[in-house]
């Protein structure tokens, strides 16, 4: 499986990544990045362990694809 090249801004920093299409953004940060300040609960979107603000609005990263933050 080939990888998506991802460039976004976390925290003010630009970070640059490659991941498979379907991965996580929770994935990307914690395994990826090394930020692990979000937390895998329910893995729904249901506990909010993973919550994240994405453009300002308050997202639950388990449910968005690392591909999606371009």
């Amino acid at each position: 499986m080939t990888g998506v090249h991802v460039s976004t801004t976390i925290n003010d920093d630009p970070i640059e990544f490659v991941c498979p299409a379907d991965e996580s953004l929770l994935d990307v940060l914690r395994d990826r990045i090394g930020l692990t300040g979000a937390k895998e609960g329910c893995g729904t979107g249901d506990c909010g362990a993973c919550s994240i603000t994405l453009d300002g609005v308050l997202v639950c990263s388990c449910l968005v694809l690392g591909a999606e933050v371009e």
